[in-house]
Order: structure tokens, then C-alpha cells, then sequence
């Protein structure tokens, strides 16, 4: 077996200063991989610049987090609160929407981003990893399966009851990343996992963005994310793939 990584960009098209670096980093680094945030108000620079670069592989990121649904409000009172913008998080976590609801709502976004880039996801994830609770894994699974979409892997899917054999899915074998602001990627634990990645195929998950003014107002990740964009924008640190014999690829070069 060979040792394939996707290095995937979390949270394309939150701010334009988050979209630029994550073009940036593919551009000139590490970066094969990015997630788009399809329920935001999508410019049409940002349209331009993804069309234009053929290499960079585009899933959705899933969102039911933050900003409004795509669907109308009364087929989504579940996720949404009265002024019509999602729960956080943490609500949606502790009292999880009617399954029938998000289904709606996963499936309205995919929809909605093949009508922007005309073509399907090369994946799917979730805003704020939601699908690592089992609720939100299930409903993530079927809406994949119906429209034949690979995922990223979740933690639960170290359980038995969540293989993905068992959940009859598409996913990497191996997943490195971590949520936490505090926990954004430095060099040294970048550096241990590509130089002890294992045989298969592996993603890495990241959050390079610029921390400025637009970023601040919606985001509690901010120098985090300036920190991961110098990382992974570094073409030096692209260079020791090579010396590693890892192949950088996507989930449409992989999946599909």
C-alpha cells in the first residue's frame, strides 16, 4: 500500500480573508482539499477563484451550526431558533433536531452547492465536527449514501457499532485533527504525522484563515487559524512529502 494524504481546509467561504488563505495554502503548499460553506452568501470572486483552481478538491461542509438554513423555516423549526438563524452548536449537541429535518437540511445544502459549482461535492463533512455525536453521524450516513458520497471520518467510527463496513460508507482510514483553538497545528506535531503517517489513505484537517475584523466578529478561532495558514502555506513543508514518499491527493481522486 502507498501513502496517500488529503489535507483538507475547513470553513471555505466563512469570511473572505479565511477563503483567500485557504487558496493561498493550495496555491503554494500543502493544501489538496477544502470544505465550502454553501448556507453563507457566496460572492462571486469566490466562485471565480475555486472554478479556476482544477486541482483543489471541493467538499461541502455541512452547516447547521451557524448563519440560516437553505430550507424554508417551517420544514427546519427543529434546527432554528425563532429569528430563523441555527442553535449553536452546543443546543443543537443537547437537544438534537427531528431527524427528518436535518436530513432536509443536508440535503437542500448538496443540492444547492451543485447548482453554484455544477457538480457534486468531492465529500462531505460537518461545521464543528457534529457528526462525532452518534444522532448526527446517522443522519450524516444516510443523506451520504443516497447521494453516493464519500465522508470524513468521524471518532466513532472506532466503535464497533460505527465501522464504516457496517455504516456501508466511504471515508479515509486515518484522521488527524482537532477542533479546539487551543489545539491548532504547529510544526512539530505537523512534522510527527507526516513523518510516521501510516500505509492507506489519511486526511488531515485544518483551518488556515487571516485573523482580521470580519473573522473576529463571527469566530472564536482566530490567531489559531493565522498560525495554521503560515504552516500550511510553507512550501518547504510540502517539500517533505517527497522525502516521506506521501502522496498528496482529494476525496474525488480517491472516492470517486
Amino acid at each position: 500500500m502507498k501513502k496517500i494524504l488529503i489535507v483538507n481546509a475547513d470553513d471555505c467561504n466563512l469570511t473572505r480573508g479565511v477563503t483567500e488563505a485557504i487558496l493561498d495554502c493550495h496555491d503554494q503548499g500543502l493544501l489538496s482539499s477544502a470544505t465550502f460553506l454553501i448556507n453563507l452568501p457566496v460572492e462571486g470572486w469566490t466562485l471565480r477563484q475555486l472554478q479556476k483552481r482544477k486541482t483543489l478538491g471541493l467538499g461541502l461542509h455541512l452547516n447547521v451550526t451557524l448563519g440560516r438554513p437553505v430550507s424554508k423555516f417551517r420544514n427546519v423549526k427543529s434546527l432554528a431558533g425563532k429569528k430563523g438563524y441555527f442553535r449553536n452548536v452546543h443546543d443543537q449537541l443537547a437537544r438534537p433536531p427531528a431527524p427528518d429535518e436535518l436530513a432536509g437540511e443536508y440535503q437542500n445544502q448538496i443540492d444547492l452547492f451543485k447548482r453554484h459549482f455544477a457538480r457534486a461535492p468531492t465529500h462531505l463533512d460537518t461545521h464543528h465536527q457534529v457528526h462525532n455525536h452518534p444522532f448526527f453521524l446517522r443522519v450524516l450516513i444516510k443523506v451520504a449514501r443516497r447521494n453516493r458520497l464519500a465522508v470524513r471520518r468521524s471518532g466513532l467510527m472506532l466503535q464497533e457499532a460505527f465501522t464504516p463496513a457496517r455504516l456501508r460508507v466511504r471515508t479515509t482510514d486515518f484522521f488527524f485533527g482537532n477542533l479546539s483553538p487551543q489545539g491548532c497545528w504547529k510544526e512539530p506535531a505537523l512534522q510527527a504525522v507526516l513523518s510516521n503517517l501510516p500505509e492507506g489513505v489519511s486526511e488531515i484537517m485544518c483551518h488556515p484563515g487571516r485573523n482580521d475584523p470580519d473573522l473576529a466578529r463571527i469566530s472564536s478561532f482566530t490567531a489559531g487559524r493565522e498560525e495554521e495558514y503560515r504552516l500550511f502555506h510553507s512550501a518547504e513543508m510540502k517539500s517533505r512529502l517527497e522525502r516521506f514518499s506521501i502522496r498528496l491527493s482529494h476525496f474525488g481522486l480517491c472516492y470517486t
